[in-house]
């Protein structure tokens, strides 16, 4: 069999190399290198979603970051972006799977979504959250990224006993922010390499 390359690579070597990850042939055109190993490195932190493949696919409109189709283990993303898709994007996503109608283990809607994305792993931290309201611009975004994650973590956990988590974390953002320095050290003072890390065991 002939292999088509992508990237660097064959299709039969991202099939050896990345067991869950599965590019349309539209992605599979376009997506760079970088890409691909950021969806890779992205799903090593998300383990409930087995060992059955993900697909990724380009979203129909250049105007869309990303789309999720739950039912599907579908995400299209946008690579003709100016920047590389952030792992926010990417996290975003593939946390819309672990919502109804996919495998449901989270709530469902896209605040819901921003929460559990921020709150798995900081390196889903790299760009603002897209439906969370956070009282600081993309740029600035970087010096409140950690006291951010904090808070969606503590709501994550107050959400058991209190049906208002949301409205809880609202008002925790909102006096986070109202501080005269609400700032935390610099995001990438700490944000881990972009090398991969081995899987946990």
């Amino acid at each position: 069999m002939t292999c088509k390359p992508v990237g660097k690579f064959t299709e039969s070597c991202y099939r050896a190399a990345v067991a869950r990850l599965a590019l349309t042939s539209p992605m599979a055109k376009v997506a760079p290198p970088e890409l691909v190993q950021r969806l890779e490195r992205a799903l090593r932190l998300f383990p409930e979603l087995g060992d059955d493949p993900v697909t990724v696919g380009v979203t129909a409109s250049r105007g869309l970051d990303g789309l999720a189709y739950p039912s599907e283990r579908l995400i299209r993303l946008n690579p003709y972006r100016r920047r590389m898709v952030t792992y926010f994007t990417i996290g975003h996503e593939l946390t819309h799977l672990l919502q109804p109608p996919g495998l449901a283990l989270i709530p469902s809607g896209e605040v819901q979504c921003d929460i559990w994305t921020l709150a798995r792993d900081p390196l889903f931290l790299d760009e603002k959250p897209c439906y969370l309201r956070v009282d600081c611009d993309g740029r600035s975004w970087r010096r409140h990224a950690h006291a951010v994650q904090a808070l969606c973590r503590q709501a994550i956990d107050e959400r058991p006993r209190n049906r208002r988590y949301i409205v809880w974390l609202g008002g925790q953002l909102a006096k986070y922010f109202r501080r005269p320095t609400p700032e935390q050290p610099d995001l990438f003072d700490s944000l881990i390499s972009e090398e991969p890390r081995p899987p946990s065991r």
